[in-house]
């Protein structure tokens, strides 16, 4: 749910900003529902309502809207949670799930899962997709110029992909997780438009040489493997964490054996932290830390299958460039994002953020760190459910030569 022109922003008209920042815990917390349709209690509680183990909460944000890229889109995207156990053992479990069919004869359905099971004995993590999709590439590494004849040329690709993730953590002690997961990417269909291996109208592409140089077939390819997981969670929601941590390290084995085109090793990592400098729960201001990396450690991957911004678990990473702007051998990606209250009631949020890439290009000898992409902007946070604390995230980022885009989705960030 990226990148499209939001209909929801219709819901500012119905209720207006309340520009002081005090903390107030005596106003009742508003969200959108009630703000639209009222709400059946007699008396309304606080946001201190306590959640029922074993019951489902569902929040559902329906996605008309326009992107260049897609043409005209239609879906709709859930979020379900639940409680698996008392709430003072048990973190809360989310489901995050959308299809959406566009003009130009795109089809695509993402399910997210993040479970715990009772106790927190047990964590199950997920990213399942089916795609029938284009999209653009740039070539690999930080690509950008300041002359835009130097510019990368867009090379725009037509292809199918299945992305198959899951992963099994049993607690070891405290909040720490040892995992096994299964991690399946499919692309099938490749189309690559640009590419011409005529004499006459000669263009070789980026996926061309790179796959050529390679020699990993075009058409189609995969990366089927086994993982290695270790996990640390404190946070104390996952869809809108107020306080706490979360680190993951993944260590994938994609071989031929279990039907990889090509074997190759990869190291991954992810950290977040969130800093409540008030100490408030109630309306709190939060800064957010988060960076993640993922890194070759042997062998030779996929064009399509290497990390690329916005590819990530929610695709959330690089906020001021479209899908696939950014794609490397080796990638490092951080995000710092203050969130803050806007109105008393908790009904509308901001907030301010900046992102940094960094991606190689072995063809030439681009290391980590040698350059960088900068993404910033702001956005609007509106209550979707205070129950659950999930909001819809509107945001508006910027990056180099000019990016730009709106951002719509439902929980934060990250």
């Amino acid at each position: 749910m990226k990148q499209l022109l939001p209909l929801w922003l219709y819901v500012l008209v119905l209720c207006p900003f309340n520009q002081s920042f005090a903390q107030s815990t005596n106003i009742p917390e508003k969200d959108i529902v009630e703000v639209l349709f009222g709400s059946k209690k007699k008396k309304q509680k606080n946001d201190t309502d306590s959640l029922v183990p074993g019951k489902l909460y569902t929040s559902i944000l329906p996605i008309p809207g326009y992107n260049p890229a897609l043409g005209f889109v239609i879906g709709a995207g859930v979020s379900a949670n639940f409680l698996a156990g008392k709430s003072n053992k048990t973190h809360l479990s989310n489901i995050l799930a959308n299809a959406t069919i566009t003009t130009k004869n795109q089809f695509n359905f993402y399910a997210r899962n993040m479970i715990y099971l009772k106790n927190d004995e047990w964590i199950l993590q997920g990213d399942w997709r089916w795609l029938i999709f284009s999209q653009p590439t740039y070539g690999l590494g930080i690509n950008f110029s300041d002359k835009l004849v130097l510019a990368p040329k867009e090379e725009p690709m037509k292809f199918n992909y299945v992305r198959f993730y899951q992963t099994l953590y049993k607690k070891l002690k405290g909040p720490l997780y040892a995992g096994i997961g299964v991690n399946i990417d499919r692309h099938y269909s490749i189309v690559d438009e640009l590419l011409d291996t005529s004499a006459a109208n000669r263009y070789l592409t980026a996926h061309y040489n790179y796959s050529t140089l390679n020699n990993i077939r075009q058409d189609q390819y995969a990366s089927v493997g086994l993982s290695l997981n270790l996990l640390f969670d404190t946070r104390d929601n996952v869809n809108n964490t107020r306080k706490g941590q979360y680190a993951k390290i993944t260590f994938r084995i994609n071989n031929e054996i279990f039907g990889s085109t090509r074997s190759h090793n990869t190291l991954y990592y992810e950290y977040k932290t969130f800093w409540n400098p008030s100490k408030n729960l109630i309306r709190p201001h939060i800064i957010g830390f988060w960076t993640m990396g993922r890194f070759l450690l042997s062998g030779k991957q996929p064009y399509l299958e290497m990390p690329a911004i916005s590819w990530d678990m929610y695709n959330r990473t690089g906020r001021g460039y479209i899908q696939g702007r950014i794609r490397g051998e080796n990638m490092w990606y951080g995000e710092t994002e203050y969130r803050f209250p806007i109105s008393k009631n908790g009904l509308f949020g901001g907030v301010a953020f900046l992102n940094l890439t960094t991606a190689t290009n072995e063809s030439i000898r681009q290391k980590i760190a040698d350059e960088f992409a900068t993404g910033y902007g702001f956005g609007l946070r509106i209550k979707l459910s205070k129950k659950t604390n999930t909001n819809i995230a509107i945001d508006y980022g910027m990056g180099r030569n000019g990016s730009s885009g709106i951002f719509v989705n439902l929980l934060e960030t990250f």
